[in-house]
């Protein structure tokens, strides 16, 4: 069972690589860059101002730590044939989920890690901290980590009930770290180490129990879902099936073109992106990211790179809905031209990328409403994007397609 782990878990990296080499291209690595060196200067400045007395400190920490301990869940990599194939093997499952234990946990513990010592500084300005204190709490993190993905373990064999599992995933980690930075950090550690090596040997209890096989594979693949749609912000993402669903708020805006011959594709390409649900919620989450990014920066330069930036990743992942109705056999009887095509699409497109640039705008100027420059700024730069997306870089890369 280990060996049919160790091998689904070689497959499946296989398949990740593949997307994060498309998905950490020159550019985006590039940007990226820029990003997290703009959010180290605002951090940096953050930390400039704060004289230690706010009393938010540490609730935000707390906060930040918890929802941080939800991230990286555990990887079972089960598929829905194993209900089958692999039911007379039920007994020695625990086998197969010793390797994908281990496996999550490793990279769960690297992201506790990294997150708790980018907020230490922040920590520290509350109240001091030493270099035993900060072990303690790393160390904390990483053990209700470990806690939580038993509990996951253990709720997959009816051990824990969703109501119990989903109350330790959020009030364990509130509980312990309220110790921690109340009182002391050393009793949370003995607490955590405690209840970890007390879920473990619970968890044992998984050799005498039958499996939940439909919870353990919809688990699975509600996982591989969220991993997907993070790899289908960036790249065309097979796995993800495409639903439609009819948004009819949006209907009097649909209704506003003329339904003429010259429309044709324009009348396509709009209902199209609009009742698509991976690329409307493609467009709408990154809007909202890039809003919520927005309103949280400051400064006079890096507010217009973050903006711009966005803009390009949002129309740069609606190029490839060009080619959606290829496979339709219909439309190549249609009695209109290429270029007609390629104008209606270039025209939704810019429907889209101005409304996403008045909320940029408006966010920006309303964050950084003292500074004229970023203001400014903001309105050029986002105003020659879109001149140069629209008529140079997008015609470009359709007539490449074709």
């Amino acid at each position: 069972m280990k060996s049919l782990y160790t091998s689904r878990l070689s497959n499946h990296l296989t398949e990740m690589f593949k997307y994060l080499r498309l998905v950490f291209n020159d550019y985006f690595v590039l940007a990226l860059l820029f990003l997290i060196g703009g959010l180290g200067y605002s951090y940096s400045n953050l930390l400039k101002t704060l004289s230690g007395s706010e009393w938010w400190l540490m609730p935000l920490c707390i906060v930040v730590i918890t929802l941080v301990e939800q991230l990286g869940n555990l990887a079972t990599l089960v598929k829905e044939p194993d209900f089958v194939f692999l039911l007379p093997r039920e007994g020695q499952m625990w086998q197969y989920f010793k390797p994908a234990f281990s496996y999550s946990f490793s990279l769960a513990a690297i992201i506790q890690l990294v997150v708790t010592i980018i907020l230490m500084p922040l920590v520290q300005v509350g109240h001091v901290v030493t270099v035993i204190q900060i072990g303690a709490l790393l160390l904390t993190t990483v053990a209700i980590k470990g806690t939580l993905l038993v509990t996951d373990l253990g709720y997959l064999y009816r051990l824990v009930s969703k109501r119990s599992k989903l109350l330790i995933h959020y009030g364990f980690p509130l509980v312990v770290l309220v110790i921690g930075f109340y009182l002391n950090y050393f009793v949370t550690f003995g607490i955590s180490l405690v209840v970890l090596i007390g879920a473990t040997v619970f968890s044992g209890e998984i050799k005498k129990r039958p499996l939940n096989w439909r919870e353990a594979t919809a688990t699975e693949n509600s996982r591989m879902h969220r991993v997907y749609q993070f790899f289908n912000l960036f790249t065309d993402v097979p796995a993800l099936s495409g639903n439609i669903k009819r948004r009819k708020w949006l209907s009097p805006l649909l209704n506003r073109i003329e339904l003429i011959p010259k429309n044709t594709y324009k009348y396509l390409y709009a209902h199209g992106i609009i009742r698509d649900n991976e690329m409307s919620g493609l467009f709408f989450r990154l809007t909202v990211i890039g809003a919520v990014m927005l309103f949280f920066i400051h400064g006079t330069y890096l507010p217009i790179m973050i903006a711009a930036l966005f803009i390009y990743l949002i129309g740069f992942q609606l190029i490839p809905f060009y080619h959606h109705f290829d496979d339709n056999v219909f439309i190549h009887i249609y009695p209109v031209s290429l270029q007609n095509k390629t104008a209606s699409f270039q025209t939704v497109i810019r429907w889209m990328l101005v409304i996403v640039a008045i909320i940029f705008a408006i966010v920006v100027i309303f964050v950084n409403i003292s500074s004229v420059a970023t203001i400014l700024g903001v309105i050029i730069v986002e105003l020659l994007e879109l001149v140069w997306f629209l008529r140079m870089y997008l015609p470009r890369r359709v007539q490449k397609n074709d």
